[in-house]
């Protein structure tokens, strides 16, 4: 390929899928390999602001300290600022619980990030090519994926863009032979231990032997699963304005009008995949029938209700509100109050949002908070106390509603179930002098 055609043809596809303007400054993830070095010198060739981001992961040994100063030398000799940060990947495996290549990418990404928006860069510019995608392609149909999986690498993630996914490796390694500039080579690339390795070193060159037009196929065919995949998102996107509801942080899916879409178990997939519910969990979504039934992906909860799947995070802190009715500004609910005289045939109007107790609450210290494990209170009209969390059950909360109800406490005391039900302290009596009514909007 000639030297200038290559320049020009990733010029053109970083102008089509508008990755970054002219006056952007770039990081450029630089690893010392073929792909990144040759993303640096074209991007800083082309003029634009760059600045160099390499990670040293200390996993092999020399091999790392020569990568972190190949590129030091390489950022010198072209003029770009480098930035490099040392991680302990065995630590942060052994407090993720991750594998060492999660490990890596973790730590890679999130630095990446900080230091973007530390050196005033627009995007985080990475070096996957056409090749890589091929292999996503191939990893991802191995593991079993929709059609997101199979549309390959996006050119835009974020603040992460991938300008040469319309080039392949031949096409690097030819540009950089052609500009006399060397890199170094990870042996670990070369050997067969990860997945990737073995699409990479063996499945691909054998399917090359086999039809020697493979690339531009393939490269074809991920093109049109990526404009298939944009028709099928607007789909999506229509049918989950029909069926799912947002309030309150929660999703709500109707589960009648979910079996009524063409393929439940896609839509849904769609819906929820994000949340990282594995496949087994998805269908078990859709044919449980016991309410209340409960599914978890790290702090995501999916609760099966009465006719509805509710999606929601499940970190509700035990956060509490100190307060007096003579001031309760800063707190997390709109509280109205009222003062009345109490008098014979005093009316008391049936609305959950209100709540009506006697004057002497004025003068207590309120908290506003959660429902903790133990609650008790004693319903207004019954006798002896009640466990919270049988109420709960009786009333058919779901787990979402526990979690995210109100309570209004004086002391260990709980007064009222905002919205629901108060209890028979600070009640309203013959005796009462002044009536406090608190509605809640």
């Amino acid at each position: 390929m000639e030297n200038r055609s290559f320049e020009e043809k990733v010029a053109v596809y970083i102008s089509e899928n508008r990755l970054f303007d002219a006056d952007d400054r770039l990081l450029v993830a630089v690893s010392g390999g073929a792909d990144s070095v040759a993303l640096l010198c074209l991007l800083a060739g082309l003029g634009y602001d760059c600045v160099a981001a390499h990670c040293n992961f200390h996993l092999r040994g020399d091999d790392s300290m020569r990568d972190e100063r190949f590129v030091r030398e390489l950022c010198a000799k072209l003029g770009v600022g480098c930035l490099v940060r040392d991680f302990d990947v065995p630590a942060y495996m052994e407090e993720h619980k991750v594998s060492v290549e999660m490990a890596c990418r973790e730590l890679r990404y999130k630095w990446f990030e900080e230091v973007r928006v530390e050196a005033g860069c627009a995007v985080i510019a990475v070096a996957h090519h056409s090749d890589d995608s091929v292999e996503t392609f191939f990893l991802n149909m191995l593991r079993g994926c929709g059609i997101a999986g199979l549309s390959g690498i996006k050119p835009v993630n974020g603040k992460v863009v991938r300008p040469f996914l319309s080039v392949g490796r031949a096409d690097i390694e030819s540009y950089l032979k052609e500009i006399g500039q060397d890199f170094v080579v990870d042996r670990t690339n070369l050997e067969t231990e990860y997945s990737r390795n073995k699409i990479r070193n063996i499945v691909l060159p054998a399917i090359r032997r086999c039809f020697p037009d493979a690339d531009a196929g393939l490269r074809r065919t991920l093109g049109n699963i990526a404009g298939d995949f944009a028709v099928f998102g607007e789909a999506v996107g229509r049918i989950k304005k029909d069926i799912c509801t947002f309030e309150g942080g929660k999703t709500v899916i109707d589960r009648r009008k979910l079996g009524q879409t063409a393929h439940p178990l896609t839509v849904l997939h769609e819906i929820v995949s994000p949340y990282g519910f594995s496949a087994a969990q998805e269908k078990s979504m859709l044919s449980v029938s016991t309410t209340g039934a409960v599914f978890r992906s790290g702090d995501i909860v999916a609760e099966i209700g009465r006719g509805m799947i509710t999606l929601f995070r499940d970190n509700f802190s035990d956060e509490a509100y100190d307060f007096r009715l003579a001031d309760f500004s800063g707190l997390p609910l709109k509280i109205e109050l009222e003062k009345s005289d109490y008098y014979p045939g005093f009316v008391f109007r049936r609305d959950s949002s209100m709540a009506y107790f006697d004057g002497r609450i004025l003068n207590e210290a309120l908290t506003l908070r959660h429902w903790r494990e133990g609650d008790r209170f004693h319903p207004y009209g019954m006798r002896g106390s009640k466990k919270l969390s049988d109420y709960f059950n009786d009333n058919k909360f779901s787990l979402a509603d526990k979690r995210s109800v109100w309570l209004l406490c004086s002391g260990e005391r709980i007064l009222w179930i905002v919205g629901h039900r108060a209890s028979s302290d600070f009640s309203v009596t013959e005796a009462t002098k002044e009536v406090v009514i608190l509605t809640i909007r």
